[in-house]
């Protein structure tokens, strides 16, 4: 299946933005878990709500939530296709030069199983 995730396509501050790429983002990892659950045998895995990605709000509890549920999603991907990643949690959203960063290797990361899993 084809990804269709443009994973650096938002810009630090921009809540609309933000809401567009949290939505594709979402999409692809419940494509990452159908891909999976066709495998023979199937592997399932948990959908980890971070459908919203509330990190330009006001709430840093739900933007902690956010991250911790997003990281254990990739935990259980990196388990599947045999990768050791950084800890996606581990980021400070009040930063902007880190949030590109940030961005530019959770695309890498993205890249990866998108090759891993034929999502390409």
């Amino acid at each position: 299946m084809r990804n269709q995730f443009q994973a650096n396509l938002v810009v630090f501050g921009d809540t609309i933005g933000l809401g567009i790429w949290a939505l594709s983002h979402y999409l692809q990892h419940l494509n990452y878990n159908d891909i999976l659950a066709g495998f023979n045998p199937p592997t399932v895995l948990p959908v980890f709500p971070i459908q919203e990605c509330p990190l330009f709000g006001k709430d840093d509890r739900a933007s902690r939530f956010w991250l911790d549920s997003h990281e254990h999603w990739h935990e259980q991907l990196r388990q599947v296709i045999n990768f050791t990643g950084a800890n996606l949690a581990d980021f400070d959203w009040h930063n902007k030069a880190y949030f590109y960063e940030w961005l530019d290797y959770h695309n890498a990361e993205h890249a990866i199983i998108d090759v891993a899993l034929g999502a390409t």
